[in-house]
């Protein structure tokens, strides 16, 4: 089998500041795009998981539903 690459968030944000660093020349454009694209990706994956059937946590129980 082969092996998975694993990468922190931090060395995600690392690689695309110095990938728009390179695009834009501009440590300040780099820094709010490296930003933004991290934040649309998070939301992006909470939009996901909030899709998915809850399933009942082992010691909690089951959710609370959603406020209206």
């Amino acid at each position: 089998m082969g092996t998975k690459a694993q990468a922190t968030l931090g060395d995600l944000m690392t690689t695309l500041y110095d990938e728009y660093l390179a695009v834009y020349g501009d440590e300040d454009m780099a820094s709010v795009a490296a930003a933004a694209t991290i934040n649309d990706f998070l939301g992006q994956r909470a939009i996901a998981a909030s899709a998915l059937p809850q399933q009942p946590h082992p010691t909690f129980g089951n959710p609370e539903p959603a406020a209206a």
